[in-house]
């Protein structure tokens, strides 16, 4: 069957799901771009028409460039030590080891929770009064080292260790189905040849995952620039602005934290900008990881 011939068997397949996509997906996020040119409070049919000014206002605005900083280094911070940690873990889980499938499941269990959950986990943590963190740290003598863990200076690396926790199972599971797929063989020559546990890693695991891997690091850069439900447990009431992340921020303006706000226009906007940052990350992330295709 040629080409032509497959796609027209193909089509008929992928256009109720195509159509069931634009509904939901590609029709929202082209009206939220005109919605983003007006200013509107959510709930009247008063919308008055301002063109780029929600853009002018928000890139003038220092709490935005302070989310869109938190965001990166939540997606950048939060991305390297989840994929360090979940190769370490998969090395380790390669082993015939006892309590492999318990250790598995150990990993993978925060995933299974609900972020809300998880977020009251770590404020717990966190507290500083009686969290068991601080109460570590003063116990082997290490008072200095006790922080005010979700204040404004810390808040962001403390965020990042509470998602980098969270997350590190699932991708840990996806790397592992990869690692699963390597041949034997290829792990047997390897070792044949001397290569140590670093060398077959960088000759072996890494080449043959690499498709795994980049499609772990596109889903993890979206999850990454989402993340609303763990941070606004982990910091309730509501976090300070210095600890804003895009998702806050857009959170913030559509109803407000503390107080009720109600600039959906302007909310809006946000979402659009957060938006285009995905796709353009998206993007450069595939670009730069792209690489000739391994067959085995």
């Amino acid at each position: 069957m040629g080409r032509s011939g497959r796609r027209s068997v193909v089509l008929p397949f992928l256009l109720p799901a195509l159509a069931l996509y634009t509904l939901i997906f590609v029709y929202p996020a082209l009206d939220a771009v005109r919605v983003s040119l007006f200013q509107w409070n959510g709930f009247t049919d008063n919308m008055v028409y301002i063109g780029l000014g929600n853009y002018r206002r928000m890139f003038a605005d220092p709490t935005f460039w302070v989310s869109l900083r938190n965001t990166a280094i939540i997606a950048v911070g939060g991305g390297i030590g989840i994929f360090l940690l979940a190769f370490f873990f998969s090395a380790i889980l390669q082993r015939d080891i006892r309590g492999k499938k318990f250790f598995r499941a150990l990993l993978f269990f925060p995933v299974v929770l609900p972020g809300v959950g998880v977020g009251m986990i770590w404020q717990f943590v966190y507290n500083r009064s009686w969290g068991p963190l601080s109460a570590f740290l003063n116990a082997v003598g290490l008072e200095s080292l006790d922080r005010t863990w979700l204040g404004p200076k810390y808040i962001i690396g403390s965020l990042t260790v509470a998602v980098i926790w969270t997350y590190v199972g699932f991708y840990l599971v996806i790397l592992m189905a990869g690692i699963d797929k390597i041949p034997k063989t290829y792990f047997e020559a390897a070792r044949l040849d001397g290569a140590s546990e670093w060398r077959m890693f960088w000759s072996v695991i890494l080449p043959m995952t690499w498709d795994v891997l980049v499609v772990a690091m596109v889903l993890w850069l979206i999850s990454a620039m989402k993340i609303f439900d763990l941070i606004v447990a982990t910091t309730f009431p509501a976090p300070p602005r210095s600890g804003f992340t895009m998702t806050i921020f857009v959170w913030e303006r559509a109803v407000g934290a503390y107080t009720p706000v109600f600039e959906l226009g302007y909310a809006t906007a946000l979402g659009v900008v957060l938006l285009a940052f995905v796709l353009v990350g998206v993007a450069v992330l595939r670009l730069v990881t792209r690489r000739e295709r391994i067959e085995y």
